[in-house]
């Protein structure tokens, strides 16, 4: 049951933003800047909310890889210090 709401999620999010993406063009076309304002202010609704919905898997993967690039920094510095 979680598995369907979590697919119905990604499915909301990906359709925002792909309506989101359109309407910025169509929206630009028209040189709207109200319309580009509204765009805006939606696409940060997308980053904020959508984001770690839609990205999940890929934001895991950057996150672990910057641990690890943190990790190894922190070894590099202190063989440094010595």
């Amino acid at each position: 049951m979680q598995k369907n709401k979590d697919i119905k999620k990604k499915i909301f999010w990906s359709f925002a933003l792909f309506a989101n993406v359109i309407l910025t063009i169509l929206f630009i076309y028209a040189q709207s800047i109200p319309g580009c304002i509204l765009v805006i202010s939606i696409g940060l609704l997308i980053s904020k909310y959508g984001d770690p919905i839609i990205f999940e898997n890929y934001n895991k993967k950057r996150n672990l890889k910057y641990e690890k690039a943190i990790q190894k920094r922190s070894e590099l510095s202190s063989e440094r210090k010595q």
